[in-house]
């Protein structure tokens, strides 16, 4: 069974969306509109306990990718992977596709009775298909803020950079993954277009009180 996307809708009214690039500031707007106006901040830390109630009741029959056996490797292996097959899994569905379907949920039970701010990676088609454009806003990063070296620099991004720098030929994989960051920086940005999604872009020049106020007009708040 298939829940229909207009029932999706009516029941996730409460829910604000920020989508967007890495580096664009969906965390730190999160954090904005929670203490201005009293949003629960729906994003990994909020439900990275609810990951583990996913995980017990994931089903073969529903969530193939989710339980299928997953190979075993090292960093080593996983970050000296070419370019290519990077591009070609994320074309793939996968595990993250079946776990919206459970985030929905989460996110219906939650605003309820309050309003939400969902900072949680939702391709922009299916955004659209479960909240109106004005509940939805896509923060973007400009190319010279999208690398490792900037990902890194944050507390909770550390050990991904840590971990770069810990491998053979460091320099090399990093590049890699820069190229991801612009690859993946490029494709939201023409999602964002073609599915017509209030955009804000942020720069070195870019401040929290005028990006607040400027999602604010947009969310009517």
């Amino acid at each position: 069974m298939n829940i229909a996307e207009n029932i999706l809708k009516h029941n996730l009214q409460n829910v604000y969306f920020l989508t967007g690039t890495a580096l664009a500031g969906k965390t730190t707007m999160s954090n904005a509109l929670c203490a201005k106006h009293g949003f629960v901040h729906f994003n990994d830390n909020y439900h990275e306990e609810r990951f583990t109630v996913w995980r017990s009741i994931i089903n073969a029959k529903y969530q193939p990718f989710s339980t299928r056996k997953k190979e075993t490797t090292d960093w080593e292996a996983f970050f000296g992977r070419p370019l290519e097959e990077y591009l070609a899994e994320r074309e793939q569905p996968g595990e993250y596709d079946e776990y919206i379907e459970f985030m929905l949920m989460e996110l219906i039970k939650l605003s309820q009775n309050q309003k939400v701010i969902a900072d949680i990676l939702i391709p922009a088609r299916i955004l659209t298909e479960i909240s109106d454009r004005n509940r939805i806003a896509c923060l973007l990063a400009t190319p010279e803020l999208l690398n490792c070296r900037n990902y890194g620099a944050r507390d909770d991004h550390r050990d991904f950079l840590e971990c770069l720098l810990s491998l053979k030929e460091p320099e090399k994989k990093i590049a890699v993954q820069d190229e991801l960051f612009r690859i993946t920086g490029e494709k939201i940005k023409a999602e964002a277009k073609e599915y017509g999604l209030f955009t804000l872009v942020r720069t070195e020049g870019s401040t929290v009180e005028n990006t607040l106020s400027q999602l604010e007009t947009h969310f009517g708040l």
